[in-house]
Formats: structure tokens, sequence, C-alpha cells
């Protein structure tokens, strides 16, 4: 099962870090899916909404290249965040300064068997912080699609896991606005002590999230 998230549902988290208002969102998000990120406002924008700091944008949750062909690109939903910067899917975004934050409340990532989900959150209740790089895609008929990845890192065990970046509550404005060549700066594992993991039963025919009981 690939990494599947529950965007904050919570309106204040997004006013109280970012000044912004996020449309409703489904329950989980799934790769391939729409989202909200936020970001730093388009250098294109003209007006008030340039002269923000933050703005939020629905995405697809997988990242598609400038060079791709189509939308349905596949297989970047996560960028490695010790090769995002000279990978041929995720180069442009890094060096662009592309930057971007999702907030979710929960993560679920697969568990010891099919049947089981690990459901991953924050010992206390604030959302998941997730560090990711977006784009803007031109398709053939001249749609701009948006698209986001979430990073990742290395598990210590390799036979865990990546884990995804979680970005800490001080450094949200930083990552946003820090020059290119300081973005490897806040790829860090998070405190795991800080994080909730529960095991859930789970059907893996029945959509996330299920009536699960924990194991």
């Amino acid at each position: 099962m690939p990494i599947q998230y529950e965007p904050a549902g919570d309106q204040r988290h997004y006013a109280r870090h970012f000044d912004v208002a996020c449309p409703a969102q489904p329950p989980v998000v799934r790769p391939g899916g729409q989202g909200f990120f936020i970001r730093r406002p388009r250098a294109d924008r003209e007006g008030s909404a340039a002269a923000a700091r933050y703005e939020i944008a629905p995405g697809r949750w997988g990242l598609i290249p400038l060079f791709a062909k189509d939308r349905d690109y596949p297989f970047t939903f996560e960028a490695r965040g010790e090769s995002a910067a000279s990978e041929r899917n995720f180069y442009q975004p890094w060096k662009r300064g592309h930057r971007c934050v999702i907030l979710a409340d929960a993560l679920f990532r697969r568990g010891e068997s099919e049947s089981s989900v690990v459901r991953v959150s924050r010992a206390d209740g604030q959302p998941l912080a997730m560090a990711g790089l977006w784009n803007g895609w031109r398709s053939p008929e001249g749609e701009c699609v948006e698209s986001f990845a979430v990073l990742t890192l290395p598990a210590l065990n390799p036979r865990e896991q990546r884990w995804v970046v979680i970005l800490r509550d001080a450094w949200l404005d930083d990552w946003l606005h820090c020059p290119v060549e300081e973005t490897a700066a806040y790829l860090r594992p998070y405190a795991q002590e800080k994080l909730v993991r529960r095991t859930l039963a789970h059907d893996p025919s029945i959509p996330l999230p299920a009536r699960a009981a924990v194991v």
C-alpha cells in the first residue's frame, strides 16, 4: 500500500500557520488524487495575491514534470530528499524553489501484513506539516495543471519504509522562503518520540478511512 494521508480538517491550523483558508478535501488523499498545498505565491501573480506571504493551491498528488506528454505521468508521488536536486523528474522544481507544505492530520502506511495499516500522527494533536515540491505543467491544450510530491528520507533500518519529511512548526516559513541552496538543511528526520503509531486492522478492498479496530 502506498502512502496515503488524511488532510488536516481544522481550518484554524491553516489560519494560524499561514493565514489562508482551505476548501473542503476528501477524507483521505491517495496518490493520483487531488489535494491542497501551501506555497509562496507564484511569481506571475499580480496585485494582492503577489503581496501575500502564502497561498493555498489545489493540485494532483503526483508531480507532473515539465517534459511530460500527459498529466498521468506515473511514480512521482514521492521525491527522494537525498537525490531530488538531480533527479530528472524533480530537479526543475527544486532549482526553482517550488517548495510547499501539505498539512495532514495523519499518514497511513503499510502494516506488517496485508490486512493492517499503520496510522501515524503527532502526539500533541497538531497536524503533520509534510515537506513537498510543486510544479505547474502546461497541457497540449494550453491548460496549466498543478501538482505536487512529498519529500522522503531513507529509514534507518533498510527493511522499513522511507520516512516522509515532516517539518518542525518553527521551520515552516523558512522552508517556503529560504534560498535554494539551503533547501537540504530542512530535510531531517522528525523526532520519533513525538509521533503516535496505531496499527489498524483493515480490509484492503475498502478505501480508507475504514471503521477499523486497533490491533
